[in-house]
């Protein structure tokens, strides 16, 4: 899907949106006091980047796992490196 040039760039652009809202919900987590500290753009920005890499088969490829496997790992992987420990 993403070697066709037309839709790799519709499939970067909606990744690209779908950053913003994990932005908002980590800055609304650090605010409420669910979240640890910590930077929102960059981490809205490593979830866009393993989403591209997911839709490439970069990621799939390197550790074998499914699309819907490497997006539960990723989630669980984000919420559970966000979580206070305190």
């Amino acid at each position: 899907m993403v070697s066709y040039a037309p839709t790799a760039e519709i499939c970067g652009r909606n990744t690209a949106q779908a950053a913003q809202p994990v932005h908002e919900l980590i800055d609304e987590g650090v605010e409420a006091g669910r979240f640890r500290a910590t930077d929102a753009a960059f981490a809205a920005q490593l979830v866009a980047l393993a989403i591209d890499a997911v839709q490439s088969g970069l990621l799939l490829e390197r550790t074998g796992l499914s699309a819907a496997d490497a997006f539960g790992e990723l989630g669980d992987l984000l919420l559970h490196g966000l979580l206070r420990t305190d």
